[in-house]
C-alpha cells in the first residue's frame, strides 16, 4: 500500500477508518481475496494501530472480510455464494414481510419510518460516507426483522458471511444512494399499508439492485 493518501488522519475514528477502506475497494486499490494488515493501514490512513484493529473487527462482522494469520482478508465472493445468499434472502424476507403486516405495532411502524428516514438523512449529504449508508441501511431490516419477531443477529452473520462485501458495496456508484432510499420506501410504504404482496416484490427489487451494483463495484474497480 502507498504512504498515508489522506483517507483518514492520527486520531479518526474507526468508521472513517472503515469508510476508507470500503472506498480502497470500490476504487480498485485492493481487491478481494487481499491481506490487509494492520501495520499497512495504520501505514495508509496515519489512524492509531488500535483505532484500526477496532475498524477491521468491525469489518468483519460485516463480512466484508475475514480474520487470517497475517491480518484481514478482504472477502472474494463467488457466484455460487450470491446465489445462496439471494435465496436465503428471499426466504427470510417473504417470512419476514408476512410476521411483519400480521404482527407488528403501531409504534414498531413508526420504528421502521424513523430507521427509513435516517437512511434519507445520510443518503442527502453532499459526499456520503458508505460506511455510514451500509449501517443504517443495515438498521432498517433490522427493525423489520425485529418486528417479525425473528432473531436479527444469527440470520445477519450468516448472510454477512457469504455475501458481506457485496451487500456493502451495494450502496455505492453514481446515484445508488437516492436509488437505495427510493427501494427502501417501497418497501416500508407497502408494510405501513399491511400489504404483504407489494413489501415482498420491493423486498425483492432492493435485492436484485442490491447484489448488481455490488457486484458492478467490484467488476468495474480498476
Amino acid at each position: 500500500m502507498p504512504a498515508n493518501d489522506g483517507s483518514a488522519t492520527p486520531g479518526t475514528s474507526p468508521a472513517l477508518v472503515r469508510d476508507a477502506v470500503l472506498r480502497w475497494i470500490v476504487q480498485g486499490t485492493l481487491r478481494p481475496g487481499t491481506t490487509l494488515p494492520v501495520e499497512s493501514v495504520v501505514a495508509r490512513t496515519g489512524a492509531s494501530p488500535d483505532t484500526v484493529r477496532d475498524a477491521l473487527a468491525e469489518l468483519a462482522e460485516l463480512g466484508v472480510a475475514h480474520r487470517a494469520a497475517g491480518g484481514l482478508v478482504i472477502a472474494d465472493p463467488t457466484a455460487h455464494h450470491m446465489a445462496e445468499a439471494d435465496e436465503v434472502r428471499h426466504l427470510l424476507e417473504d417470512v419476514a414481510v408476512r410476521r411483519f403486516v400480521q404482527l407488528a405495532t403501531g409504534s414498531q411502524v413508526d420504528a421502521l419510518r424513523r430507521s427509513l428516514e435516517a437512511v434519507e438523512e445520510v443518503a442527502a449529504r453532499e459526499a456520503p460516507s458508505l460506511e455510514e449508508l451500509v449501517r443504517a441501511r443495515d438498521w432498517f431490516f433490522v427493525v423489520m426483522l425485529r418486528a417479525a419477531g425473528l432473531a436479527t443477529r444469527d440470520l445477519l452473520r450468516n448472510l454477512r458471511s457469504q455475501a458481506g462485501l457485496v451487500m456493502s458495496l451495494a450502496v455505492a456508484g453514481p446515484g445508488r444512494p437516492t436509488e437505495v432510499v427510493a427501494e427502501l420506501r417501497a418497501i416500508h410504504d407497502a408494510l405501513a399499508a399491511r400489504d404483504a404482496e407489494a413489501a415482498i416484490a420491493a423486498c425483492d427489487w432492493h435485492r436484485t439492485n442490491s447484489t448488481d451494483a455490488g457486484l458492478k463495484q467490484l467488476g468495474d474497480a480498476p
